[in-house]
């Protein structure tokens, strides 16, 4: 059992699938703190999503298409 388990791998047309809903669910975050907050309190959330959707997209790239 243990053996299979450390043989499978993670399908990369999945977890492009799964980056990639990540991705819209950042970005819809990141417009409802623009569209219902002032900005000097959401600016360190807006950071953080930012920062977050860099990573995500840096890690799309690296995946084979």
């Amino acid at each position: 059992m243990i053996s299979s388990i450390a043989s499978m791998s993670v399908n990369p047309l999945f977890l492009r699938h799964d980056l990639m809903i990540e991705l819209g669910r950042l970005e819809m975050a990141m417009q409802d703190i623009r569209d219902t907050s002032a900005l000097d309190p959401a600016t360190a959330q807006i950071q953080q999503l930012e920062t977050r959707r860099a990573r995500i997209n840096e890690a799309l790239s690296r995946l084979p298409a």
